[in-house]
């Protein structure tokens, strides 16, 4: 329990959880019995790949399904309980409305179903995905920096990857709706970052 602390906000965790470890199962058996692209065989280059094409289809699908919760109606009716919170934490990962949530666990679990990839691409994907997701919302300064060659300042991000990315959403509302880099948000113009202050650490 914290202060500001919405009053529902364990039942709807456990319920996600719950909910998110159906769609575990419901995929792993999905594997077993053939019904995924995933595949045993592979070298490291082919799981390497695997990689890549699952988090591209992610970031991708998890930008607009983000972008759809913002829409005023859909908004007031889902999303709006998980900005109950502006300074998020740890446990705030999983503070989202059931049906938001159902639909980021299709993405997430649909992703190693159609996507083609070794399974050691998709228990790396999800565990970046798991990750992530806490770090976002961890209250805990992470960044980790890329120069990409070739780019305007406009038409760039500073960072691979900030655990600040997230709380500038949370707090600016209609920026860095992307997940859990933030390549879709510069490609479609919500890429928000503040002036550096000092702080943090940072791991070039």
């Amino acid at each position: 329990p914290r202060r500001g602390q919405y009053r529902l906000h364990s039942a709807y965790a456990t319920v996600n959880l719950i909910v998110s470890a159906v769609f575990a199962g419901v995929t792993c058996e999905a594997y077993l019995r053939g019904m995924t692209k995933l595949n045993v065989s592979g070298d490291l280059l082919d799981t390497a790949f695997g990689l890549g094409k699952l988090i591209t289809c992610q970031s991708v699908l998890e930008y607009y399904w983000h972008r759809v919760m913002h829409v005023p109606t859909v908004y007031k009716a889902l999303h709006k309980l998980h900005h109950h919170y502006k300074c998020p934490v740890v446990w705030d990962d999983l503070f989202i409305h059931p049906v938001e949530a159902f639909g980021y666990y299709v993405i997430l679990y649909g992703c190693g179903v159609f996507v083609g990839a070794t399974t050691g691409s998709f228990l790396a994907y999800m565990a970046l995905m798991g990750t992530c997701g806490v770090l976002h919302h961890c209250g805990i300064a992470l960044l980790l920096t890329l120069k990409v060659p070739f780019t305007s300042k406009s038409r760039s991000a500073n960072h691979l990857y900030s655990t600040n990315f997230h709380d500038l959403h949370h707090a600016k509302f209609n920026v860095n709706f992307a997940f859990p880099f933030p390549a879709m948000d510069v490609v479609q113009g919500t890429y928000f970052e503040e002036a550096k202050k000092g702080g943090g650490d940072k791991i070039e």
